[in-house]
């Protein structure tokens, strides 16, 4: 019986495990667990949560890497009925404080960096009621009292938060209730095909929304196993051969294609299911992944607002398709397609509301459909097949969703820069990274510049390459 007021998360573990309570479940680090291990843990935390007076309807961030802990405080948080908030821990401390001046934040957890031991300076309105570490573990827990006008800010049936930048590098916060979760999570298990004697592998962060749908929505929706690790290489997270049944490896397209070359370079042979979330990759850049692993990789269409869109194999004439409850169908057209509009089974709720013609926002006259701000290829049938890029400045970098306009604006604080411009160049293996064009005053070159940008960004925004602009020539006076 599932426990009562308990969130979707903890409901799909304690309905698991009478099914297959001491199969191995989760494997980290430092540890694997059963699914019951993972249920006696959450529960553990949960009372210690109960102790700090944090209960259903309260918001918790958790901002740590991928560990067993992450997935612990998921489950003990689900459990009370209380709203899980991930939170980036590669943008520091200051994705953190910007999230507590938009949500009611009740509870943070979080891993102190190195020798940092000095209680975060929260919002104007937040009181600390208390600080201390979870027992058993080097996390910190600060018990916060948010300010009172920002308690509406969260729908009532939510039960988790997620931010998403829109293309001109604000933030917003997404809302989804249990329905949405259990959508998304049956959607991935489904479509990747994930049962027991399936073991899934990511390297990537689950903070990102398209590695936790794909991954941990669709692993708890299974009876897959989980292989995950914090920061690490791809190689690292794979299962040894012959202790599984059937592999299924979400991760980036330059991770899969280093692991691919490593094991041919070895002579060897890895039999798996890649899987991409990164729709805009082109069909050709799947070749050495079958070639290496077996099977064509399936690529994932992916809109943070809603979840999968939808899925295809990387083959040539393969198209998309949609997830159970979602449509696709052409918009307007532009260089690279038309952009692709979605209709989605569960209603978009965000805070700001988005505007008509943003990303997740409303069709302007058509309220149901949604703009992606994709553009794709659609076929005579209406059907979608490659996606070429998109049709704003939004680009996914790392697996995280990023604005152009952020790391402009960014740039423009330098002392020296006058103009910048961010835009997404491909390498020879269609990864893609940033490049900084820009101008700025003075003859001699910026010796602090890429101090300043680590300083400014969070590291996956940080452009790999920058060329500087000279300035136009005086016109002539004659």
């Amino acid at each position: 019986m599932t426990a009562s007021g308990a969130g979707q998360f903890y409901s799909w573990l304690e309905e698991a495990v009478p099914r297959a309570g001491s199969q191995r479940s989760l494997d980290s680090q430092d540890t694997t667990l059963s699914r019951r291990g993972l249920i006696i843990r959450a529960d553990k935390r949960a009372r210690e949560l109960v102790g700090l007076k944090i209960g259903a309807g309260d918001v918790v961030a958790l901002s740590m890497g991928n560990v067993a802990e992450f997935v612990i405080l998921l489950l003990a948080v689900s459990k009370l009925g209380a709203i899980a908030m991930p939170i980036d821990p590669a943008n520091g401390d200051r994705s953190l404080l910007a999230a507590a001046r938009r949500i009611p934040i009740r509870a943070v957890l979080r891993r102190p960096r190195g020798l940092e031991n000095s209680p975060l300076e929260y919002p104007e309105g937040y009181v600390l009621h208390s600080r201390r570490k979870l027992s058993g573990s080097l996390l910190e827990v600060d018990v916060l009292e948010p300010p009172s006008d920002l308690r509406s800010a969260v729908p009532g049936d939510t039960e988790f938060v997620l931010e998403a930048v829109s293309p001109n590098g604000a933030v917003h916060d997404i809302f989804r209730s249990g329905a949405h979760l259990k959508w998304i999570g049956e959607t991935a298990a489904a479509r990747l095909e994930l049962g027991a004697g399936t073991h899934l592998a990511c390297s990537q962060a689950f903070t990102s929304p398209r590695f936790f749908d794909a991954v941990v929505l669709g692993w708890l929706a299974s009876e897959a196993r989980l292989a995950m690790a914090d920061n690490p290489t791809l190689e690292s997270v794979l299962p040894p051969p012959g202790t599984y049944e059937r592999l299924v490896v979400v991760d980036l397209l330059y991770s899969l294609q280093r692991t691919a070359r490593a094991i041919k370079a070895a002579g060897a042979e890895r039999e798996l299911l890649a899987v991409i979330p990164q729709a805009t990759i082109a069909t050709s850049h799947g070749k050495l992944l079958k070639q290496v692993f077996g099977a064509p990789p399936v690529q994932l269409l992916c809109l943070e607002e809603i979840g999968i869109l939808g899925t295809r194999v990387m083959a040539r004439g393969e198209r998309f398709e949609p997830s159970p409850g979602v449509e696709l169908r052409p918009g307007k057209a532009g260089d690279g397609g038309h952009e692709v509009l979605a209709r989605s089974p569960h209603p978009v709720r965000t805070r700001p509301l988005l505007a008509a013609g943003e990303p997740g926002g409303p069709v302007a006259g058509e309220t149901a459909w949604i703009h992606t701000g994709y553009a794709g290829h659609f076929g005579a049938a209406g059907s979608l097949g490659e996606v070429p890029g998109r049709t704003d400045s939004l680009v996914n970098l790392e697996g995280r969703r990023a604005s152009l306009r952020s790391i402009e604006a960014a740039m423009r604080k330098h002392r020296r820069i006058t103009e910048a411009e961010a835009e997404v160049d491909y390498d020879v293996d269609g990864n893609p990274f940033v490049h900084l064009r820009y101008r700025a005053t003075g003859s001699t070159g910026l010796d602090d510049l890429e101090e300043f940008m680590v300083a400014e960004l969070p590291p996956y925004l940080v452009p790999r390459e920058h060329t500087r602009i000279d300035p136009p020539p005086p016109e002539d006076e004659n």
